[in-house]
């Protein structure tokens, strides 16, 4: 007996279902798994010209030491890529550990761990992260070499957190646009705000030559009492030209204390690569932060500064900067000289070398 025309259809789309579904079992078995291997080596000097007494400077970030060469980091980065599930582990010493650990109710590995989390990628466009991992929050990241700058601004070291430890995920929305969550143990602890949890959401959109990001976090960030912390951050990128890049940042946060009243702090950062050459470019930065009731950096006070920053790459792993950074503020808040009173403004000249290693095993 000869097959009908509804039999023959039905035999071929299921022909078609199990080629289609081979297929995708096929590319699954034949995933080869990536493991990246991403080395950074930082060396910065930074000439302090008000000579502080404590030979450490104010508010720079990492180039906390003044007036000599230090080792800033060596850090040795694994990325693993197994298909839906990954991994990460940044690793080293220097004086970005030391600092960036310093106030960390445990140490032990974890002051020479900056990241450890585990990836799972359901399907795609969605991204989940598990552990501990740099903070969202900021236009500046922790790493030296993908900033403009080798200094941080004012709203990366005193109004925003480093890292947290809990679980963020994001997702595609299609368009450009991106949106997320993240539950939280608090910022800069692994050990958590006893028990307190931070709560984030985050949305981003992506053009052509521009980018827009916003997050914005609430939970108790304290280690004794209450006391909700709301922080919000917006971030605009721009790309609309060849050789020049740059960023615009607004932050706005308050914070309940554990007595009565409330803190807060904000501010606004912007900065700019500009590339007339393959090998150089020229970084100016303007950052400002109103601290209105010393929460976050001990005195009540409104700072300012602008940095310049030459950049010369001789080779793709090798990066040398010169930079000029001027700090000022309405309170005498900088250090100087032994017998000398604070002052308002803080001069510094600081330079560093970067060599970067990418192998893929």
């Amino acid at each position: 007996m000869r097959d009908s025309p509804r039999r023959r259809a039905s035999l071929s789309r299921l022909s078609c279902c199990l080629a289609v579904s081979a297929m995708c079992l096929l590319a699954q078995e034949t995933f080869t798994p990536k493991i990246q291997l991403t080395g950074a080596l930082e060396a910065d000097a930074a000439w302090n010209f008000d000579y502080p007494a404590g030979g450490v400077n104010q508010g720079l970030g990492f180039t906390s030491y003044a007036n000599q060469l230090r080792l800033s980091e060596a850090t040795l980065s694994i990325d693993g890529d197994l298909g839906r599930v990954g991994f990460r582990l940044d690793g080293g010493a220097g004086d970005f550990y030391r600092s960036a650990m310093s106030a960390d109710s445990w140490k032990g590995p974890n002051q020479y761990i900056s990241q450890a989390y585990l990836v799972w990628k359901p399907n795609h466009g969605t991204r989940v992260e598990a552990g501990k991992f740099f903070s969202t929050v900021g236009a500046e990241v922790a790493e030296s070499y993908q900033n403009f700058n080798t200094t941080r601004s004012l709203l990366f070291w005193y109004a925003e957190p480093l890292y947290h430890v809990g679980v963020r995920a994001s997702t595609s929305l299609g368009d450009g646009y991106t949106a997320g969550a993240q539950l939280l143990s608090g910022c800069n602890t692994v050990t958590g705000a006893h028990g307190h949890q931070t709560m984030a959401v985050t949305a981003a959109r992506s053009g052509k030559h521009w980018g827009w990001s916003e997050i914005y976090m609430d939970g108790n960030e304290k280690l004794a009492g209450s006391g909700g912390r709301h922080l919000s951050d917006t971030i605009l990128t721009f790309t609309g030209w060849r050789a020049i890049t740059g960023y615009a940042e607004g932050l706005a946060a308050v914070e309940k204390r554990a007595t009565p009243g409330y803190d807060q702090w904000y501010g606004w950062a912007t900065a700019w690569r500009i590339s007339p050459l393959e090998k150089w470019s020229l970084s100016p930065r303007l950052d400002w932060l109103d601290d209105r009731t010393g929460a976050t950096t001990g005195w009540a006070q409104r700072l300012f500064e602008y940095t310049i920053t030459a950049e010369y790459r001789p080779r793709k792993f090798a990066i040398t900067r010169l930079e000029y950074r001027d700090d000022r503020s309405n309170r005498l808040f900088y250090p100087r000289a032994s017998g000398l009173a604070a002052s308002r403004h803080q001069p510094v000249l600081a330079a560093s070398f970067i060599l970067l290693l990418q192998r893929e095993l």
